[in-house]
């Protein structure tokens, strides 16, 4: 069930939440912040925020099944409080439950869509349940939410579209382009773009993205390695090329998120 009149509150408690330095959950100051939640819930024990936040942070700290209490209480306490959707399908997720994690996810983005986080959250959990090809799609609606996606979000987008299948390669190549559009120095994109421009037999494309780097850094084994597929793509009759091509399939496809 949406909540329209607590979208404005729980978006807040959420970014609040999101926006915690890591280092905030790291151990042991992790432990030193439930003990301080501790504190606060005895004085407030019918806060569902309080617990969902220490919640979030037993997961963090690996404790599945406190946070599953704390997530248990807090919505019996606050049965409407949406973002607790979000908490827990990260938690759903992080313990080896992408099933229920995608459906808590997408509950939680039909309150609010434009998370980022429960976006990329929920194409991870896609990508556990082999649908690859959604996955893409919530890594791409990230993209476009997102003031700044990062290099990461194009690759990552890239990749589960190499696992959705051959058909899927042509345009996992294109978001890459539109990744190098904003990063077109950015290494890892330049790497699995030519990758796959040489899976592809686009052989111009790929010494394109070859070019763009530095030629220190083309003498790294790995560019090395593009670089005499490459030349030997430019240089081979058919016979040749057949394998050739075979043997570039087969390192993007070693790339694919599985």
């Amino acid at each position: 069930m949406i909540f329209p009149m607590r979208q404005s509150l729980n978006t807040a408690v959420l970014a609040f939440l999101l926006a915690l330095p890591s280092l905030a959950y790291g151990h042991p100051d992790l432990l030193l912040q439930i003990e301080d939640l501790e504190k606060q819930i005895v004085n407030a024990p019918a806060d569902a925020q309080l617990l969902m936040k220490r919640g979030d942070l037993y997961r963090r700290h690996g404790d599945f099944d406190a946070a599953q209490r704390d997530f248990n209480e807090a919505r019996k306490l606050n049965p409407e409080l949406p973002v607790l959707d979000f908490y827990e399908g990260h938690l759903m997720l992080d313990s080896g439950h992408p099933a229920p994690a995608e459906e808590l996810l997408s509950s939680y983005l039909e309150y609010d869509p434009s998370q980022v986080k429960a976006l990329i959250l929920r194409a991870e959990s896609r990508l556990e349940l082999g649908r690859a090809k959604s996955a893409a799609d919530d890594y791409r609606e990230a993209i476009d939410r997102s003031e700044k996606p990062s290099p990461e979000l194009y690759r990552q987008q890239a990749l589960a579209l190499l696992a959705a299948g051959h058909d899927s390669w042509p345009t996992a190549l294109s978001a890459l382009m539109q990744g190098l559009g904003r990063y077109p120095r950015d290494v890892s994109l330049l790497g699995l773009a030519t990758d796959i421009a040489l899976a592809c037999d686009q052989l111009p494309a790929a010494r394109k993205y070859i070019d763009a780097l530095p030629v220190e850094i083309q003498a790294l084994p790995r560019w090395k390695t593009r670089l005499d597929l490459a030349a030997a793509l430019e240089l081979a009759g058919p016979e040749d090329r057949t394998e050739i091509l075979r043997q570039a399939r087969e390192v993007v496809q070693n790339q694919a998120i599985h």
